[in-house]
């Protein structure tokens, strides 16, 4: 599959058409999908539909995606993606409601796996469509990231996950009373993951408070000055994982600064139960706050010395497919940054044992362009996973 700036490049200029795109990718989702499982859904009518009445002028015109399972159709992220001329094909698997660990995926029958090695999983929450970016079914997958459900499977799979600045991307139950969520899109190519987050970024009438709309960035050369911490809890990396790391950082300047966060599971567990509209003790919320407050001021001070945080995304590789309850920490350093909202990338750096290592970028709040760049420093172009359309 092409990139998607690829495709509507081609799309616009005559060169592609947007049917055969489409039909290209339903028939990798229908064969794929008895291997992978990272379908809920195959509409394969309406994208076809669609595709014959695309626009070709659309900035993301007869791009295929898929949409994260129970995504609200209203909302804005559909919206503008449809408007922009892309065209999903159906819905992509997450994990099952309830709580513990969302690192994985499930279709009803089978756990999706994934593309590196049908024994593991792709991450979750947003699982079904990493597993089918890493596949090349399509170019991007839709997704929310509360936790690392945009940046745990990216690490898995060997690709792009993006959460921007909280409220980057309107969402249609509007600025939840936690802050923890923020919508967003995973892809195979860092630039295709920017288009496409400037396209549905902006307030929307469902979400009125949203962050103004987000122009695609030049992204400055550097040089870079970063921090780099291996963990952020009691919880250690693999030392494998933080070993290719560090060797990558090589192509930044790497500065000791300390920085101390306060722990953020039971701030996080406290703020998602706000989003979710759950009854909170004020003495809960107030501890929630204090951390959220502290560990703003940390990082400002810190941002005071390095233009961007590194941390490995994920602790270890990816874990076995069904495995989830075993590595439940596995996403440990992602969460901090949920509950301060800043904008936070995930980017492939390298294979340790045939399986994706990611590294994640953590930038000033707002200063989504600046861990996009340094992101672009470090990113490690891939061979193709074992299986592919």
């Amino acid at each position: 599959m092409l990139s998607a700036g690829a495709i509507a490049a081609g799309v616009r200029a005559g060169e592609l058409s947007p049917l055969a795109v489409v039909e290209e990718a339903v028939d990798a989702a229908r064969r794929l999908d008895s291997v992978l499982h990272f379908l809920e859904e195959l509409d394969a009518g309406t994208a076809l539909r669609l595709a014959r009445e695309v626009d070709p002028a659309g900035l993301l015109a007869g791009v295929p995606f898929l949409v994260k399972a129970r995504t609200p159709p209203e909302s804005p992220i559909l919206e503008r993606l449809l408007a922009a001329g892309a065209i999903p094909i159906g819905t992509a698997t997450r994990a099952r409601p309830g709580p513990g660990s969302q690192t994985y995926g499930w279709n009803g029958r089978e756990y999706t796996r994934n593309p590196w090695d049908v024994k593991r999983s792709p991450g979750g929450s947003t699982a079904g469509g990493a597993a089918a970016v890493a596949a090349g079914v399509v170019p991007l997958a839709t997704g929310g990231d509360s936790g690392g459900s945009l940046r745990i499977p990216a690490s898995f799979c060997g690709l792009v996950g993006f959460k921007g600045t909280y409220g980057r991307v309107p969402r249609a139950v509007g600025r939840g009373l936690g802050g923890l969520t923020t919508a967003g899109v995973i892809g195979a190519n860092l630039g295709d993951v920017m288009l496409a987050t400037s396209v549905v970024s902006g307030p929307h009438r469902l979400d009125p408070t949203a962050l103004p709309h987000w122009p695609v960035p030049i992204l400055a050369e550097g040089p870079w000055r970063v921090a780099y911490l291996p963990t952020l809890s009691q919880y250690a990396a693999d030392p494998a994982v933080d070993q290719l790391i560090r060797n990558r950082l090589s192509v930044v300047d790497v500065i000791d600064v300390p920085l101390k966060l306060l722990p953020t599971d039971d701030a996080w567990q406290v703020l998602s139960a706000l989003d979710a509209g759950r009854g909170v003790a004020a003495a809960d919320v107030q501890r929630a706050r204090a951390v959220r407050d502290h560990n703003h001021t940390a990082l400002a001070d810190l941002f005071n010395v390095v233009d961007a945080l590194v941390t490995p995304t994920t602790l270890t590789v990816a874990h076995g497919y069904d495995q989830y309850d075993e590595n439940i920490i596995v996403g440990d350093p992602c969460w901090a940054f949920n509950v301060t909202g800043h904008p936070a990338v995930s980017v492939p750096v390298g294979l340790l044992d045939g399986l994706p290592v990611g590294a994640q970028v953590v930038t000033p709040y707002g200063d989504d362009a600046t861990a996009l760049a340094v992101a672009k420093r470090l990113l490690v172009e891939l061979p193709r996973p074992g299986i592919v359309a």
